[in-house]
């Protein structure tokens, strides 16, 4: 994955959810962002693409992935 796409890849970890925008905001700014895999940034793309609504409660433990790989990001 090149560099601009990773970049539009941070922008849209902007969440409108404060506690998703801190959440991503951390994990960008410590650096595990930079060091994903190709598959595993194709596998934090899918989790961007879903509601605010849905990966909060994935945050907080109350629904589960089928996807393992995405799974393993949010763990």
């Amino acid at each position: 994955m090149d560099y601009i796409e990773k970049q539009k890849m941070r922008w849209r970890s902007r969440r409108s959810m404060l506690e998703l925008d801190l959440y991503f905001d951390r994990f960008i700014r410590s650096g595990k962002f930079d060091s994903l895999s190709d598959k595993e940034l194709e596998d934090y793309n899918e989790l961007l693409k879903m509601e605010d609504s849905e990966i909060i409660l994935l945050f907080q433990g109350k629904v589960r992935l089928s996807n393992k790989e995405i799974q393993v990001l949010i763990d």
